[in-house]
């Protein structure tokens, strides 16, 4: 199963969210969306600050990146 890297990131690094075992990029996705939604709630303080949950697989491709503004 493909891993995938789970950043919270601003200008920089802000955090490692570890890394996931998903079985595709729409896995990884979806699992992005809910630390999102996690976030928003658990640390509403970063709403507001340009911070997003950057997903990259583990050969270093960019998956996407979810601000957390936006959800």
């Amino acid at each position: 199963m493909p891993k995938f890297h789970f950043k919270l990131v601003d200008t920089h690094i802000v955090s490692d969210h570890g890394v996931h075992d998903l079985p595709d990029e729409i896995a990884a996705q979806v699992e992005a969306l809910r630390l999102v939604r996690s976030l928003r709630e658990t640390r509403p303080e970063l709403v507001g600050r340009n911070c997003s949950i950057s997903v990259v697989d583990e050969r270093g491709k960019g998956v996407c990146i979810i601000p957390v503004d936006d959800i």
